[in-house]
């Protein structure tokens, strides 16, 4: 078999080099920053998603650890974010998605002004715990269904709310969006849920609002008090 020419070869050369600057032009890439707002809320945040590459019907998907994201969905790359009470430090990611496809993500760790004051107060002494543990299936959806309770113990007023998260691919809230539960006067909590891997509950404030889906479950700190993790009971 004959060799390719030296014409050959650099031609070849120059296909593999135009299809890699095809490739890269066609990648999306995102890069979050933030400022404060002009208001008179210290505590937000103006964030904005820096896109690279196609941006045709691209949407922004947000999230934060402790804090409030307004909106969470959007078709614009920016989003208003709040830190949760008694919390000075966070991180805000972003999902990029076309159609059902993630094509991006991003995150920021944010930080307030130091110079501000917290919201001050002793924390409550409460532990929350998962006494009902419904069964480990890894997969979870929509068909499952599975009971899940268990107890409040501490200094417990009716400030507070019981929110319920089970583990597939990432965290989902249970059964459904926003769902805050309430706590009984003996302490105790009780819901269904879809199944999963693991499962959370946060002992929150009231005026807690969760979100749908976690990568990573906020720690207890700001609205939440508490908050426990056990693991699927097995077979």
């Amino acid at each position: 078999m004959n060799k390719p020419s030296s014409i050959n070869r650099i031609q070849l050369g120059a296909i593999a080099l135009l299809l890699g600057a095809c490739s890269n032009n066609s990648e999306v890439r995102v890069q979050l920053n933030a400022h404060h707002q002009p208001s008179e809320d210290a505590r937000q945040l103006d964030v904005q998603a820096q896109v690279t590459g196609p941006q045709s019907g691209l949407r922004y998907k947000w999230f934060s650890v402790l804090g409030e994201l307004d909106p969470q969905d959007s078709d614009n790359p920016k989003t208003a974010f709040t830190f949760a009470t008694n919390s000075a430090r966070d991180r805000v990611w972003v999902e990029v998605w076309r159609d059902s496809e993630r094509v991006a993500e991003g995150h920021l760790d944010v930080n307030m002004d130091p110079s501000l004051p917290l919201a001050s107060g002793p924390r409550p002494r409460v532990e929350i715990s998962i006494t009902e543990i419904p069964r480990y299936e890894p997969a979870g959806g929509p068909d499952t269904r599975a009971d899940i309770g268990g107890k409040v113990t501490g200094e417990l007023t009716k400030d507070y709310s019981v929110v319920i998260y089970a583990r597939a691919d990432a965290w989902y809230i249970q059964p459904v969006p926003f769902a805050l539960h309430q706590i009984q006067a003996d302490g105790s909590w009780k819901s269904w849920t879809h199944t999963g891997s693991s499962y959370a509950v946060l002992l929150v404030h009231n005026d807690y609002k969760p979100l749908t889906r976690l990568d990573v479950l906020p720690p207890a700190e700001g609205s939440v008090v508490a908050r426990t993790i056990v693991d699927g009971k097995r077979p």
